[in-house]
């Protein structure tokens, strides 16, 4: 039996399903599911398809699906409704199975010393792309400046959060804290076997980081 086949899922639940709901649905979560959805859109064939870990609520699903890809969620946690059960660090798919891989706020509740083996997984299932999120606390501001008939730009005035991460019961690490500096992260990614084609924060969001990753 291969690695990937069958995988024994032992993790247990960070965050019931039942808070995927108003509270948790902040205006900017929000934005960020659009941020998601639109970079798959910019670096996955028309039509094509993709693997969503962790789909929390399914508001992401339901843009990348309206969106006219051939979307399949991923979750270890079966209460969430996925149509693949599976761990993130050994996935239940074969190689090259799915054009895009969207992996959003998912890898900072694993330990760190995992991540390189669930970004080898993201590499492995992966034909073009992997969009990635991850959580990077920002002490500062957000802004946007609108001009009518020009895009919309936005500007990030501040610093990381520089302290010494605290497990929470949902995350063991976050970008810029302590130990888990960007440059670290992005060693590692590389490490795993992409390339780093993209990587921002959106605005106007202080905690996500956005990295569109592709395979060597």
């Amino acid at each position: 039996m291969k690695d990937h086949e069958s995988p024994d899922v032992k993790r247990q639940p960070q965050v019931a399903a039942s808070m995927y709901r108003r509270k948790y649905l902040s205006l900017v979560r929000l934005i960020t599911h659009w941020y998601q959805a639109d970079m798959v859109g910019d670096h996955a064939p028309v039509g094509g398809s993709v693997l969503e870990i962790g789909p929390g609520a399914g508001h992401t699903t339901w843009l990348l699906r309206n969106f006219g890809f051939q979307t399949t969620t991923l979750d270890f946690d079966a209460q969430l409704g996925p149509d693949i059960v599976g761990d993130v660090t050994n996935l239940p798919c074969e190689d090259k199975s799915y054009d895009c891989v969207l992996c959003a706020e998912v890898l900072e509740h694993i330990p760190f010393a995992e991540f390189g083996r669930a970004l080898k997984e993201l590499w492995r299932v992966s034909r073009q792309s992997v969009v990635l999120t991850l959580p990077a606390p920002f002490v500062g501001l957000s802004m946007m400046l609108n001009i009518a008939g020009l895009p919309s730009r936005g500007f990030h005035l501040g610093v990381p959060y520089r302290v010494q991460h605290q497990f929470d019961g949902e995350h063991y690490w976050e970008i810029g804290k302590r130990g888990y500096s960007l440059a670290t992260v992005k060693d590692v990614i590389r490490d795993s076997g992409f390339t780093i084609h993209k990587a921002f924060r959106p605005v106007p969001s202080l905690y996500a980081y956005f990295f569109v990753l592709h395979p060597v």
